[in-house]
């Protein structure tokens, strides 16, 4: 009975810590995390509309174009902000997303 209370505050010891950190970052890390957000649901969005298109025999009402543009716009915002970033963390995620985005648009062909 004693391990499992004992457990148990651990248990809740450990979600209290995770949810501190969690909220404790800065304004500057929560923008990037969200364009991250919105890169990677653009990459899927890309991914399920090519793949649309390679079905034979269905009408197409896939745009991969419309991925492509979302994707260019976040490239454009990631550049905007960039310029304004004082906290290290975010500039060290916002140069990774940078990179993450370049790499995609060389190999699907995205000027």
């Amino acid at each position: 009975m004693r391990k499992l209370i004992l457990f148990l505050i651990l248990v809740v010891l450990a979600y209290g810590a995770f949810n501190l950190y969690m909220k404790s970052t800065s304004p500057e890390v929560k923008i990037v995390h969200g364009l991250e957000k919105e890169f990677h649901r653009s990459v899927d969005k890309y991914f399920t509309a090519l793949r649309q298109t390679a079905e034979p025999g269905l009408v197409v009402i896939a745009e991969p174009e419309k991925a492509e543009n979302e994707i260019r716009e976040i490239r454009t915002k990631l550049r905007e902000i960039m310029v304004t970033l004082t906290e290290e963390k975010a500039i060290k995620r916002a140069r990774k997303l940078e990179t993450e985005i370049q790499t995609f648009c060389e190999k699907n062909g995205i000027d």
